[in-house]
């Protein structure tokens, strides 16, 4: 088969090739090598800090919309996100133009489907994950109407898209439960590269990060979105602190509540405990902060939408080694199971989580224990390979077979 023969399909994600394989995205590359072996592969997008992986860039052709993407950058962050909206269906009117088969929006943004729909047409494919309207507006009443309106809205056009995929088997059962074909649903765990993420020198990490060696570490990782709960953790830490005083929380990250957990730790008087250090440079640099700690923590406060997760957090969490502190949501637990890979605590018992971070924190030989099921965990439920075969295939089938309107 000739270049001139292939079918197109396109990849669109906000954050350009760059931003999107640090998002979940590890397997990316790979997928996109696998596509382009039958098909022709355009990847849409902005700009983002960081470089193209090598496969992306030699097996794909980029179409970038001309902004940068800061993610750091909450205002940056909404202001490109509305852009976005705007350009997508000029973006979906191009991939008409150029032939394009198939659209793969790996993203949940809300009204994404029903755009494509509209504007290219239902040989599209999109990750169903991250419920945006429920995190961000879940306390302003007035918008909730508008928010439920915009669901109904998605749910609508997820029922005509032919492939869908998840992150966890309970947001396939959910989706299945809104009248979608189970037959098109396809569940993908996070994948984890074991080159980025993996066990290494512990001494040497922790000295760059300026632990001792009696030091406890629970780290965390991620944007510091409303739902992530982290001044909970902060607050038990605190009430720990009299017995245990050799706990430390490393909260890597940014967003909308850095500001007031900064203000919290002053209050608190736990500057010398708790890290806030903002984003790190690299994965590398994020792969070594993960292997100064002791203990992984998976962190929300139980929103509804919180059950449709895995998180990027808990599969590098697992591929370093660390045992796991978990909240206990649906989709985590398909990964967590308490008592062999970590322990598990409901969003508002902090009782018990403090009872599971002190037996951690004093029993080395449990956290080994744990630490040793995780990273064979993450090895094959974040295996790149299967999240690589499990992606490709279905979307092979997209472009081979046109479904009806």
């Amino acid at each position: 088969m000739t270049a001139e023969q292939k079918p197109k399909i396109a990849i669109w994600h906000r954050y350009g090739p760059e931003g999107h394989t640090t998002c979940g995205g590890h397997a990316m590359p790979f997928i996109v090598r696998e596509l382009a072996q039958h098909a022709d592969v355009h990847y849409f997008g902005m700009h983002t800090d960081g470089e193209v992986p090598e496969l992306i860039r030699e097996h794909a052709v980029l179409h970038y919309l001309p902004l940068h993407f800061n993610r750091s950058s909450n205002r940056d962050k909404l202001l490109k996100t509305i852009l976005w909206y705007l350009a997508m269906p000029f973006m979906a009117l191009k991939c008409r133009f150029m032939g394009v088969k198939a659209i793969y929006n790996d993203e949940t943004v809300p009204l994404t489907a029903p755009i494509l729909l509209l504007f290219f047409g239902p040989n599209v494919a999109i990750t169903v994950m991250d419920f945006f309207l429920d995190i961000y507006f879940e306390k302003a009443r007035l918008m909730r109407p508008l928010c439920r309106f915009i669901k109904w809205l998605d749910v609508l056009a997820w029922r005509r898209l032919p492939v869908i995929f998840t992150k966890v088997n309970h947001t396939h059962n959910y989706l299945a439960a809104l009248g979608i074909d189970r037959s098109r649903l396809h569940t993908v765990y996070n994948p984890c590269d074991p080159t980025v993420f993996f066990p290494k020198d512990k001494a040497a990490a922790r000295q760059k990060w300026g632990y001792a060696d009696s030091d406890i570490v629970l780290v965390h990782h991620g944007i510091l979105h409303p739902n992530k709960g982290n001044d909970r953790i902060i607050r038990a830490i605190a009430d720990l602190l009299p017995t245990r005083p050799n706990l430390r929380f490393l909260l890597i990250g940014d967003g909308a509540e850095m500001s007031d957990l900064q203000k919290l730790v002053r209050e608190l008087k736990l500057e010398d405990i708790v890290k806030l250090p903002g984003w790190l440079p690299s994965e590398a640099d994020l792969n070594e902060a993960l292997n100064a700690a002791d203990i992984g923590l998976v962190m929300r406060i139980g929103q509804p939408t919180d059950h449709f997760h895995l998180t990027d957090t808990l599969s590098h969490e697992m591929a370093c080694g660390l045992p796991i502190l978990a909240i206990n949501l649906k989709g985590i637990a398909e990964a967590v199971k308490d008592g062999q890979t970590g322990y598990l605590f409901d969003a508002d018992d902090m009782d018990t989580f403090k009872r599971h971070l002190t037996e951690l924190a004093t029993t080395p030989s449990r956290r080994e224990q744990f630490g040793i099921a995780a990273l064979e965990t993450s090895r094959h439920l974040c295996s790149i390979d299967l999240a690589v075969d499990a992606t490709t295939a279905p979307l092979m089938q997209l472009i081979r077979h046109r479904p009806k309107k």
